[in-house]
């Protein structure tokens, strides 16, 4: 039987040495971007922790509003 007063599981939280994995970033880059509040994670004691999902809606934000043009509007401005 299934018990209604059960919580939902959480998601599990990483480490910044699994996040700096999934981003191609140092995990010490990780941490930094976090403390900055640049990326989004939480310290937990002396430990950084991050959701995975967290880290790809603020990666998929990032590449729908890049910083710099694409190729594409580098080479059509210098024609």
């Amino acid at each position: 039987m299934c018990d209604e007063q059960q919580k939902p599981m959480c998601e599990p939280l990483i480490d910044a040495a699994r996040a700096g994995e999934l981003l191609k970033l140092h995990p010490k880059t990780v941490k930094r971007m976090a403390q900055a509040g640049e990326l989004p994670g939480t310290k937990i004691g002396r430990v950084w922790r991050f959701r995975e999902s967290s880290l790809d809606a603020w990666l998929d934000g990032r590449l729908k509003f890049p910083c710099h043009p694409s190729p594409e509007e580098k080479g059509s401005k210098l024609q």
